[in-house]
């Protein structure tokens, strides 16, 4: 599609990408999806307390810089005309919030991450005011109410942080995701920086009306938000706007999606039915439902997949979002100190991938003798159950006052066992998403559909990992030997916008070598072990019942020193009182009329 116009890997097209942990700056081909170069940075994350999260924006851009320097150098060592380079595109992780001067170019404070929970009173609050209906906005922005959304990120620095207000009142405070922060800063900062965010990063923030797909007045109304801070809502295939500085002077920004959204569209899941996982340190299912926006009754998130193109029809999905996945495994190696390598050796390997019993690989490589002592984690499966929810529970449940629980512990309990029901607990939270796809599409015929799921992620690079939640889900993992999907995603919008690539061709020429995993449990075994998940996410939806500890040990006195107290107390008092006479005059019209 170059028309002989480039180089031997035709039109190149750079990707700024900015995750939860890095800086990236990758350079395609467009000929066959190639990365040819690229550099990053990690980025360095600010914890103030548990459960805040926080990033510098001015680090962010300064490693962006350096990032897109260093892989044009690669470039030009490697001997590929830099010049090829037709546009760049933006990926970022969704749901990060800035605030900054638009006359300084300062941020007003630092980017509050998108997990981050420092807005949970301010949740709190919005529930009790709407009788604690968490899906009170959902019929306009296609989300629940949540602090992983930016809009109530955006009301805790109006309150919190005396500058915004100022800003804001001062008519000088601009608004963006990640996204918008990198767009304003590469396209000429307080001079002249388009202030614009894409569709899908939009969506994330709880603002949005999904339906008109523009900012929602009633929303901002809601949070108590200006709404004239937010930055403009377009496509994901069109030009935002230019380079203005360093090496890339000139080259158009072409594409900007979310991080998510990206990944789908770089794994090529294009057709209603089709579902990806994206495993980071959080972890993310996307279940693609074409040009259909469904309403949903069973706790995941309406959104966007794509739209390519200003005056294209837009692309829908339906979202499960899991707060704690890779990061919980960080828990362990970093708070408790537990090896967490699972593909350190062969015997721990086998018993992840067989967790649910013993099987005719295992017995083939273990004697019974050795079952007991070297594949020991194996044979005797701890009982053990690990539920994550450090900072509250996502999809399906959207608590935020649920809290982690470890079930099941007995002075045997190892580690490994340990190890082993967090990497469960991932699994079992993916399954519960791809059931509530299913309830949420009555209509669709199942039968037609093949039980697959696309998997991609940092944590995907994990053989043993993989293959141990194909177990656990009962679904074929698919895993697409791709460099960064969500890299491909964007590349694949802005090629569209510069017409060098087409959904047509990136499906003939993109799709990659592909791993595939298939479950080797039964479903009998798999549905007895997601009972006990399921109880015990029960009993972490309701921790917190001390509330109720002074009147529970009233109740316990007056029981011990009552034994009738419990039947009199399940009866109203006037139902008691009367039956009580009642049963009074029947004893003495018995007494004075004895039965004959």
């Amino acid at each position: 599609m170059n028309n002989g116009r480039y180089g031997r890997f035709g039109a190149l097209i750079g990707i700024s990408y900015v995750s939860g942990t890095h800086c990236r700056f990758l350079i395609y081909s467009t000929r066959n999806a190639e990365v040819l170069a690229f550099h990053e940075l990690k980025l360095r994350q600010i914890v103030h307390q548990a459960g805040w999260l926080e990033y510098d924006p001015s680090e962010i851009y300064k490693s962006m810089q350096e990032c897109i320097e260093i892989a044009y150098k690669n470039l030009v060592i490697l001997e590929i005309n830099p010049h090829d380079i037709i546009a760049v595109g933006i990926v970022n992780q969704r749901g990060t919030t800035v605030l900054w001067n638009k006359q300084t170019g300062q941020a007003l404070h630092n980017a509050i991450a998108w997990c981050d929970s420092r807005s949970t009173p301010l949740l709190k609050t919005c529930l009790h005011n709407n009788n604690n209906n968490v899906d009170y906005v959902r019929h306009r922005s296609g989300l629940p109410l949540s602090s992983c959304f930016s809009a109530l990120k955006i009301r805790w620095l109006l309150e919190n942080v005396p500058a915004v207000g100022k800003t804001i009142e001062e008519d000088k405070c601009l608004f963006g995701t990640l996204d918008s922060w990198l767009l304003w800063n590469l396209t000429g900062g307080v001079n002249v920086g388009i202030h614009s965010t894409d569709i899908t990063n939009a969506h994330y923030t709880g603002l949005m009306n999904l339906t008109s797909q523009q900012w929602d007045a009633k929303l901002c109304k809601f949070f108590k938000l200006p709404i004239d801070i937010l930055p403009r809502i377009r496509s994901n295939s069109e030009i935002y706007g230019y380079v203005l500085e360093g090496p890339l002077l000139g080259v158009p920004i072409a594409g900007v999606m979310g991080e998510q959204p990206a990944a789908m569209l770089g794994q090529l899941c294009l057709k209603p039915g089709q579902n990806i996982c994206t495993l980071d340190d959080s972890c993310f299912v996307l279940l693609n439902t074409g040009r259909q926006l469904l309403a949903s009754q069973n706790g995941l998130i309406s959104g966007i997949a794509y739209k390519l193109g200003a005056q294209t029809e837009t692309c829908y999905t339906l979202e499960g979002a899991i707060s704690n996945a890779g990061s919980t495994v960080n828990w362990l190696r970093q708070r408790l100190k537990i090896n967490t390598e699972i593909n350190s050796n062969d015997n721990v390997m086998e018993s992840l991938t067989t967790f649910l019993g013993e099987s005719s690989m295992i017995s083939s490589s273990c004697s019974s003798s050795m079952l007991n002592v070297e594949c020991g984690l194996a044979a005797k499966r701890s009982e053990v159950t690990f539920v994550p929810a450090f900072h509250g529970l996502y999809a399906p449940y959207w608590r935020y006052d649920a809290r982690g629980i470890l079930l099941g512990l007995t002075s045997q309990t190892t580690a490994e066992n340990i190890t082993q029901a967090a990497y469960e607990a991932t699994g079992f939270q993916i399954y519960e998403v791809l059931q509530a796809f299913k309830k949420d599409t009555p209509n669709w015929d199942h039968s037609r559909m093949q039980p697959v799921l696309t998997f991609g992620g940092d944590y995907a690079e994990s053989t043993h990992l993989v293959q141990f939640i194909s177990d656990i889900i009962g679904y074929m993992l698919e895993r697409p030997q791709t460099t960064s999907p969500s890299g491909l995603g964007v590349m694949i919008a802005a090629g569209i916008t510069m017409r060098a690539v087409s959904l047509e061709y990136a499906i003939k020429m993109y799709a990659p070598p592909t791993d595939v995993y298939a479950p080797t449990t039964t479903p009998n075994r798999r549905e007895l072990l997601y009972r006990r998940w399921d109880y015990a996410v029960k009993r972490c939806l309701n921790w917190n019942n001390y509330e109720t500890y002074e009147s529970d040990i009233e109740l316990f006195a007056q029981r011990e020193h009552d034994p009738n107290f419990s039947i009199r107390r399940s009866l109203p008092g006037s139902l008691f009182i009367t039956t009580s006479f009642a049963l009074f005059l029947l004893a003495n019209y018995l007494k004075n009329n004895p039965l004959s």
